[in-house]
């Protein structure tokens, strides 16, 4: 199963994909939060897809487990104190970026 943090992320990541998409119509497949908010003009948005992105480190840690140092597992790595973190700013990353394309 995938830590909270992960699907935090993959949802921050998805919103802003999609506020892109809609300035653009280009398709990205770049898993950086901070790069998919390049061109989007919005420094609140950048700033929370930085927090986001130091928070839980390299991405690629919660979706292949073989990326962390044996014998840990994403579930040994992240605390219930950073899920939490990592869902509010995944929260108002979105919020966000509802804000700007309605």
């Amino acid at each position: 199963p995938y830590p909270t943090e992960f699907f935090s992320f993959v949802g921050a990541e998805k919103a802003l994909k999609a506020a892109q998409y809609t300035i653009d119509a280009d398709k990205t497949s770049v898993h950086n939060l901070a790069t998919n908010c390049n061109g989007l003009n919005d420094s609140e948005l950048m700033e929370l897809a930085c927090q986001l992105e130091y928070l839980v480190g390299d991405s690629t840690r919660m979706r292949y487990p073989d990326r962390m140092h044996f014998p840990q597992i994403p579930n040994d790595v992240y605390s219930g104190q950073t899920a939490q973190q990592a869902l509010q700013l995944a929260k108002k990353i979105v919020e966000r970026v509802q804000y700007r394309i309605s």
